[in-house]
């Protein structure tokens, strides 16, 4: 029963992201997409989305530690949470935000 609790309150919980991208290049346009659908989707008005682009910010990068893009940093709710790649595995990234894959 508490693990039944514990997701409810976190499902319901605001997000930030923290989106890591490389200019218009062809992953990180479709990791951008499938984030925005995603939250359109799922978290409606409980979520912000900050995008970084590393070739006009390679500080940022360097000071997250961001070695790869597209890389998805999940900072609230805590624990933060690393994803890599395009966000095309939908039940993946349901999972890495704790939310169930019935859930809306």
């Amino acid at each position: 029963m508490r693990t039944t609790r514990a997701r409810t309150s976190i499902s319901r919980s605001r997000y930030l992201f923290r989106l890591f991208v490389a200019g218009h290049e062809r992953n990180s346009v479709l990791a951008t997409r499938n984030l925005a659908a995603l939250c359109a989707e799922r978290l409606k008005g409980r979520h912000r989305i900050e995008i970084v682009d590393v070739l006009k910010s390679s500080a940022a990068a360097l000071k997250f530690r961001v070695l790869v893009t597209p890389t998805l940093m999940i900072v609230q709710p805590r624990p933060e949470v690393t994803v890599l790649g395009n966000l095309n595995d939908t039940a993946g990234l349901l999972a890495a935000l704790q939310l169930d894959v019935r859930e809306r």
